[in-house]
């Protein structure tokens, strides 16, 4: 039934695109790195500010040649974080 009083089964889930494969996923799936002082860190909890998202699932997303592409100098320690953080 459609109208007034049909409830809704399914919750939206914002999606994101993770910044070294380019591929779009359900924001849950992705892991955040937040900028904090001007570096690029794997902070937990809730963050506010720029952000940018990696596949949380995916270690060859996490290899600090495919990071370059968006974070530059930092990528190295970027990707020794997002090991260090699975």
């Amino acid at each position: 039934m459609t109208g007034q009083g049909a409830t809704h089964t399914h919750r939206h889930v914002p999606e994101r695109s993770c910044v070294a494969c380019r591929r779009r996923r359900p924001q849950p799936e992705l892991r955040r790195v937040t900028r904090v002082d001007g570096v690029w860190q794997v902070v937990p909890g809730p963050r506010t500010g720029r952000g940018a998202y990696v596949c949380a699932d995916t270690p060859a997303c996490w290899q600090d040649r495919r990071l370059r592409r968006t974070f530059g100098a930092q990528a190295l320690a970027l990707s020794v974080q997002l090991g260090a953080s699975e």
